[in-house]
């Protein structure tokens, strides 16, 4: 059997349910804020102020997906992580249909209720699965050949991420809210068909999934989890990266849009940036894992990807122009790949099965708090500082995070 069918053959299931569970939520999440919108704004009459309860909703479903992964990140390395990527699925797949419901809900408060309840519930699925799927592909990836499974989950991701709200908007404005709702359910009902049938368990301290160490992990080890420098310093590249990644996705194309009497153009094209980015991403996560598989360099990739998302970023709000916009959106996509591929090869190298899904957890959490304080900061610097300032500051931020990181491995002697 050939490498690439061996590895198509090993990661095909896990690779599928990252995609469709990704997919099924991300397509229904932006019509749900949207109804959310509509409903607050418009149908019980209270204008503008609906967005300060949208805000916390919206938070509260990113705040609460990276909390859950930390303990169900313990719960996996305990117990197996196919019976909670099986759980998540199913969690998330019926939040999604409970929106059937809540959408006939006629009380402000119940439907308030209602609607933040079922985000909750899609969040504490999304944070189950999260944990499990990028700790099964380090069970199951050999240490020579981290990259590319790591490259292949997060390409399906992000392409998920980038594409789905536009599938689902589609659906959304050919055939109404409730069919979005409906499909995106069943896709998540068929990411646990799929982990059933296609993620052999992965149980700590018995790969056959028979019984297994009670000891191998403990509960005193929920806030131990990053004693090690390398985790330590990893994650902070996970949170940096993510505020970065949350303000080019929301105020890159906004930034766009504001410069649509310069140049005309941009008045249509503005949306297609952080597509474009998130598209580059997707498809370089694979060639960037092979790159490392291949030199088993991980912290300069990580930390030259820090460097290129800065200085994509001094591009765009330091030259005014279509071009810039593009070249940055190619630019910011491809250091995306190179520190997500890197950040998920270097804790699943410096944790084991016993603790892998814990670190993946705990990582995730950090990811989320990014994206939260990313959309939250990068708002009220660009209301007082306004947008080019505000991304200009935010570019050597990255910047100096990336030196930073570089002279901790090079004192750490980090490959």
């Amino acid at each position: 059997m050939s490498g690439w069918a061996l590895f198509v053959r090993r990661f095909a299931g896990v690779g599928s349910v990252s995609f469709l569970t990704y997919l099924g939520e991300f397509m229904s999440l932006i019509v749900v804020l949207a109804f959310l919108s509509d409903k607050l704004t418009v149908t019980y009459g209270l204008g503008t102020f609906g967005y300060s309860i949208i805000g916390p909703i919206s938070g509260g479903y990113l705040v609460l997906s990276g909390l859950v992964a930390i303990p169900v990140g313990h719960l996996c390395d305990k117990y197996g992580r196919r019976r909670f990527t099986i759980l998540g699925c199913l969690l998330a797949a019926i939040a999604l249909f409970s929106l059937l419901a809540v959408g006939e809900i006629s009380g402000l408060i119940p439907f308030v209720l209602g609607i933040g309840g079922a985000l909750a519930l899609m969040g504490v699925g999304h944070g189950i699965y999260t944990a499990s799927t990028l700790a099964y592909t380090g069970d199951v990836a050999t240490h020579e050949e981290l990259g590319k499974p790591y490259g292949l989950v997060e390409m399906t991701e992000l392409g998920a991420f980038a594409f789905g709200p536009t599938i689902g908007a589609f659906i959304a404005f050919e055939y109404g809210r409730a069919p979005t709702f409906i499909v995106s359910g069943l896709l998540l009902v068929v990411a646990a068909a799929l982990a059933a049938g296609f993620m052999p368990e992965q149980v700590a301290g018995n790969e056959k999934g028979g019984k297994h160490d009670q000891e191998a992990v403990s509960w005193k080890s929920f806030f131990s989890v990053l004693k090690d420098n390398v985790l330590e310093a990893t994650v902070l590249t996970t949170f940096v990266a993510s505020l970065a990644f949350s303000a080019f996705f929301f105020y890159v194309p906004l930034y766009a849009y504001s410069l649509r009497g310069e140049i005309p153009q941009l008045a249509y094209l503005y949306p297609i940036f952080a597509s474009v980015m998130a598209a580059i991403g997707s498809l370089g996560m694979i060639p960037i894992g092979g790159v490392e598989d291949r030199t088993r360099r991980r912290m300069p990739i990580l930390v030259a990807g820090l460097v290129i998302g800065s200085l994509s970023l001094l591009v765009v709000f330091f030259s005014r122009s279509l071009t810039a916009l593009a070249f940055a959106s190619v630019a910011f996509g491809v250091s995306l790949a190179m520190g997500r591929v890197s950040q998920l090869v270097l804790l699943a190298e410096h944790s084991n099965r016993e603790s892998r899904a814990a670190v993946m957890g705990t990582n995730h959490a950090f990811e989320h708090a990014g994206y939260g304080v990313g959309s939250v900061f990068a708002g009220i610097f660009v209301g007082a500082l306004g947008l080019a300032s505000a991304f200009q500051i935010l570019s050597g931020v990255l910047l100096v995070a990336g030196l930073g990181f570089l002279v901790f491995a090079w004192f750490r002697k980090l490959e």
